[in-house]
């Protein structure tokens, strides 16, 4: 059974950015997205990758509303309000976030809240055979301007059986 998950708006824009968004149903049963995410990740219209997940966050998405709580109001003074709101549907759903930002990716674990970034996608969709390698769509992740460092793009590719930059 697939799992289900909350995405923050980091992970959708990059794979929009590789056309990869059509990897989302294929690993996960339900993508939920907060209402604050969506606008997030579509505000720039004149951008393809922002269109694109306008028209897939119709097709597949699941947008939730916003979550205004206690749990909420305690992570605003680290977290900008995309990610405030993945972590707090995921915490209500009891599922796992779709999230890269470093610093909500140790508050998600803090709250034991699983999650599973770009890369930890990417790895599972080659496992899957959905893609054919991690490298490519990692390569242009980084020629996008997507923040990746050198070490992380090496552990990705050794837990991918990928080897070297």
């Amino acid at each position: 059974m697939k799992p289900v998950v909350v995405s923050d708006a980091g992970p959708l824009i990059a794979l929009a950015k590789l056309d990869l968004l059509g990897l989302l149903p294929e690993l996960f049963s339900t993508v939920y997205v907060p209402e604050v995410v969506v606008k997030e990740a579509t505000r720039q219209c004149e951008r393809k990758d922002a269109r694109d997940i306008a028209v897939f966050a119709r097709q597949f998405l699941n947008i939730r509303g916003n979550i205004d709580n206690a749990f909420c109001r305690s992570l605003r003074v680290l977290l900008d309000e995309g990610e405030v709101q993945a972590l707090a549907s995921a915490q209500e759903l009891k599922c796992g976030v779709f999230m890269d930002e470093k610093r909500g990716r140790q508050v998600a674990i803090h709250h034991q809240i699983p999650v599973i970034g770009v890369i930890g996608l990417l790895i599972q969709a080659k496992q899957k055979q959905l893609i054919t390698d991690v490298k490519t769509p990692l390569q242009a992740l980084i020629r996008a301007e997507y923040r990746l460092s050198g070490d992380l793009l090496q552990r990705a590719l050794n837990l991918a059986g990928e080897s070297g930059p």
